[in-house]
């Protein structure tokens, strides 16, 4: 990068714009370490400058500057995938959406919202819920990953079971696209965008839907064999449940879980240990309102596995 271009990204974007080393080297890398495998065929991943936009205008100056001169751009939001969807291989500049966080409009009637792409889950959840409503889903990275992260990523999470990916819950999205114009996505158009790692464009605005918050009910299973497992889930599926979320871990990720240390605040604990068995564990995750007939349901259901039954703790009680 020459110092004409150095310095239009100056005069552009004053404090928000970095050059120096030790900076844009963390932004060579995702949250994971990159493997020694790929490293050599990807090379030098140190961006040449660092920008953290605020607006949608500066989007599209910077998108109009980066085509004139030939500057690769990479977006980025909280790079927390560890899947190298983040990492600048062509150098350039990376665009940090930290800055443009902030929701738009809640449409309390239309269940929807409207927020900027650098936002993350939890902090855009806690803002819905002070409105009544909450996410219909999530990614399991929900304190440190970003809206237009989780976007262009694509995936499903906590919330899958009942409401599918987060392609399927988004309803529109503004991009600002390779040529400087600002499009909006919407329907099937939106497959140009998710899990497109930002490569149609830079994504500044999404509209999700939302649901009403109600209190959760959480029942954790854990069955001894895999077959079992599968079988329980099936089971589940088959008698059509009204389960919001299910997720499972084997006997290995059960053992670490044990042996990992609890979360402390000046030095206490602030969590209980739960010693989990050694076991293929479900949890499931639902509204309260229909705890008695899922229950019900399960006692029948996890006697084919043998299974051990828990109660976890709410999201709103880990809040």
């Amino acid at each position: 990068m020459n110092s004409k271009q150095k310095a239009f990204l100056q005069e552009k974007f004053h404090d928000r714009v970095t050059f120096d080393k030790a900076e844009r080297t963390l932004y060579g890398h995702d949250i994971a370490a990159i493997p020694k495998l790929i490293k050599p065929l990807i090379g030098n991943t140190v961006p040449e400058a660092v920008v953290q936009p605020t607006k949608e205008e500066e989007l599209v100056e910077l998108v109009k500057w980066a085509r004139a001169h030939k500057v690769p751009l990479t977006p980025r939001g909280k790079a927390s995938s560890g899947y190298g969807g983040v990492i600048p291989v062509k150098n350039g500049v990376v665009v940090d959406f930290f800055r443009m966080k902030d929701v738009v409009s809640i449409d309390k009637e239309g269940l929807t919202v409207t927020t900027e792409p650098g936002i993350t889950w939890e902090k855009l959840d806690k803002q819905l819920m002070r409105e009544g409503l909450t996410l219909r889903l999530y990614p399991t990275s929900y304190p440190s990953s970003s809206v237009g992260g989780w976007l262009a990523q694509g995936g499903a999470g906590i919330g899958s079971y009942e409401f599918g990916y987060i392609r399927d819950n988004v309803i529109s999205a503004r991009v600002v696209l390779p040529t400087g114009e600002v499009r909006e996505f919407t329907k099937d158009d939106l497959d140009l965008i998710a899990d497109a790692e930002g490569i149609t464009g830079l994504i500044s605005e999404v509209t999700l839907s939302v649901q009403p918050h109600e209190e959760l009910d959480v029942v954790a299973v854990g069955c001894p064999d895999a077959h079992d497992l599968q079988n329980l889930i099936d089971s589940i599926i088959e008698a059509k449940l009204p389960i919001w979320s299910m997720v499972f871990i084997n006997p290995r990720m059960a053992e670490m879980k044990n042996r990992a240390p609890l979360l402390e605040h000046h030095g206490h604990p602030v969590e209980p240990r739960v010693q989990l068995p050694a076991s293929y564990i479900l949890t499931i995750a639902f509204r309260a309102k229909h705890s008695d007939t899922i229950r019900s349901a399960l006692e029948n259901l996890i006697k084919q596995c043998e299974a051990l039954v828990g109660l976890y703790a709410s999201k709103e009680d880990e809040a």
